[in-house]
C-alpha cells in the first residue's frame, strides 16, 4: 500500500482522494489548516485508510504528493 498525500480539499483533490483509496492507496488530505471542515468531512466519508493535516504534514507522509490547489495555493 503506497502513502499518499493529496494537497487540496476541494472539488479535484476529494476525487483523486476518492479514486486512490479506491484503489487500495493509503491517502492523507493536507488543507491550510489541521481542522479543515472539508477535509473532516472527507474523513467522515472514506473511514478507514485516510487521515488528513496540514500541508506539511501531508508532504512529509506522502511518497507521492499530488498538488489540487488553486493558483496561488500552490506557491
Amino acid at each position: 500500500m503506497t502513502k499518499i498525500a493529496v494537497l487540496g480539499t476541494g472539488m479535484v483533490g476529494e476525487t483523486i482522494g476518492t479514486k486512490l483509496i479506491e484503489l487500495g492507496h493509503q491517502v492523507m488530505m493536507g488543507s491550510r489548516t489541521a481542522n479543515n471542515e472539508k477535509a473532516q468531512a472527507f474523513l467522515a466519508k472514506h473511514a478507514g485508510n485516510t487521515s488528513s493535516g496540514t500541508f506539511a504534514d501531508a508532504a512529509t507522509f506522502g511518497e507521492i504528493i499530488f498538488t489540487c490547489t488553486s493558483g496561488g495555493g500552490s506557491l
